[in-house]
């Protein structure tokens, strides 16, 4: 299904191809291909062999190391061979991985030089369209050459569009003068209006103060009378009383003298 109806895979029976995240489409199976896929595979057996002998030598180690602590001789000498003839097995696995390890590397960088190569190629053509397309040296000073004497023009424009602005800047800085010269004739109005009417109001409170001033003066001295009168008036009163008692004391009868005896 992967192959036939998606096109994400190709398989030819025996190696199964991915198709790589770049291409449109899976490539087919090639001879390359399938040895790649063989030596995988072959690696991945002699992994799996090198694990299950490394567990072996051990396991025999300890067979050994428990046949001479119950001291027994031949258990311990056979486990001692076995194991002798793991690890001699287990060495040449390893020899052989190292060596196909090798080979897949050296395979994967061929085929990353190929990859590289063919972006390398691709590169280049694209480079070349380009500088098709760019049309040579020439045709890049002529652009150039262009290029400049527009940008001459552009400053030439601008210059004559600066003096005339220049020659509008005296009347407009003249009308901003007088503007300002205006507003400063009103600022200045209108600060004097408000002190004038400022100084009229302190004189009109002054004048109101000075009124209640003199109304309390008067009214005080209304009352010191009143006070005086009304002293004046008790003292009076006070001698009458004092005449009157003293009237009252005196008799008109003599006094009668008493007789001798």
């Amino acid at each position: 299904w992967a192959a036939r109806d998606k096109g994400l895979v190709a398989y030819d029976g025996v190696t199964v191809k991915l198709k790589a995240s770049g291409d449109k489409t899976v490539s087919s199976i090639t001879a390359e291909d399938t040895t790649i896929a063989s030596l995988k595979i072959l690696i991945k057996d002699l992994e799996t062999q090198t694990t299950v002998l490394t567990k072996r030598v051990d396991e025999l180690d300890i067979t050994a190391k428990e046949a001479v602590t119950r001291k027994n001789r031949v258990a311990a000498l056979a486990a001692l061979r076995s194991k002798k003839l793991a690890e001699t097995t287990l060495s040449k696995r390893h020899a052989t991985l190292g060596q196909l390890e090798e080979v897949f590397s050296k395979i994967e960088q061929a085929a990353d030089q190929v990859e590289l190569v063919n972006v390398m190629e691709a590169s280049s053509r694209v480079l070349s369209g380009l500088n098709k397309e760019v049309g040579g040296v020439e045709r890049v000073d002529d652009v150039v050459d262009q290029l400049r004497e527009q940008m001459s023009q552009v400053d030439e424009v601008g210059n004559v569009i600066t003096e005339v602005g220049q020659a509008n800047d005296t009347e407009v800085d003249d009308e901003l003068e007088a503007m300002e010269r205006e507003e400063r004739e009103k600022r200045e109005t209108k600060e004097r209006l408000a002190r004038e009417e400022k100084e009229k109001l302190e004189a009109a409170e002054t004048r109101r103060r000075l009124a209640a001033l003199e109304e309390v003066e008067r009214e005080a001295a209304r009352s010191k009378e009143m006070v005086s009168k009304t002293s004046e008036e008790t003292v009076t009163e006070q001698s009458v009383e004092d005449t009157v008692k003293q009237i009252q004391d005196m008799s008109l009868e003599p006094r009668q003298i008493a007789e001798p005896s």
